[in-house]
């Protein structure tokens, strides 16, 4: 008697480790002038504003940053209206989707740097990506208020981020040290570009998310903004959703 054997059910590969170590959440310092209180997370901040103990002239700032209008956490901004909600799980894996879909090499670049702005909340990116040309990194996108004359232009085995991107280590945060220096030096005519402030102005956070495809380096995302630090939460999201499409390109 032959028997049915039903297949396997197919799984989503699994992939590379991601390059963000898990954090802690935020702790908060709060100062209306006269006195500052702190630290306190998130939902003790929100309800502070709540009931209206925390009031909106106040100024916070995280553990290790700078100190910031009430209305710049983006939990307090949403819980007043200010700004749109953040996107939901739904739309993200529409976008994931959507990437994945993509067949030509340009729109793919053009596309991952786009939800990597929309994503964070970036003013400008950067898409480094390898595609055909084997181990080298190309600059393949430019977005934002940023000159693009390193368009298609490969990066040098010299370069300080590529080599930090190498050994799988993200940058995060203002520019403090030779690497986020040199991070921060390509987005610094943002601005100058268009007549405004000198070159190297206007530049307050920078990231760099290492993409990693079947143990090899495939893609960077340099991001760049004038405000605070982008959220590592929000790198992490725009990593796995690039990651995915470009490990469904490598089938």
């Amino acid at each position: 008697m032959r028997t049915r054997t039903h297949p396997e059910p197919m799984s989503e590969p699994q992939l590379a480790p991601s390059v963000f170590r898990p954090q802690p959440p935020p702790l908060w310092y709060v100062t209306n002038g006269d006195l500052t209180v702190g630290p306190v997370n998130t939902s003790r901040l929100l309800r502070g504003v709540e009931y209206g103990r925390v009031p909106e002239y106040c100024q916070v700032r995280s553990f290790r940053g700078d100190w910031r209008e009430l209305l710049r956490v983006r939990e307090v901004a949403a819980l007043n209206g200010s700004v749109a909600a953040e996107q939901s799980l739904e739309q993200l894996a529409e976008w994931g989707r959507f990437l994945r879909r993509v067949r030509d090499e340009d729109e793919l670049c053009h596309t991952a740097a786009w939800l990597s702005m929309v994503v964070t909340g970036a003013e400008s990116a950067l898409f480094h990506y390898t595609g055909r040309y084997g181990g080298t990194l190309f600059t393949r996108s430019v977005l934002g208020p940023v000159s693009n004359r390193r368009l298609g232009s490969a990066l040098s085995e010299f370069d300080l981020v590529l080599r930090s991107a190498r050994r799988g280590i993200p940058i995060q945060g203002p520019p403090y040290g030779p690497v986020e220096d040199g991070l921060a030096a390509r987005f610094a005519s943002s601005e100058a570009a268009f007549g405004g402030a000198p070159p190297g102005r206007g530049v307050g956070a920078t990231a760099m998310i290492p993409i990693f495809v079947l143990g090899e380096l495939a893609a960077m995302i340099e991001l760049a903004r004038p405000g605070h630090a982008f959220r590592c939460s929000d790198l992490q999201r725009i990593e796995r959703i690039v990651q995915r499409a470009l490990e469904a390109r490598s089938t």
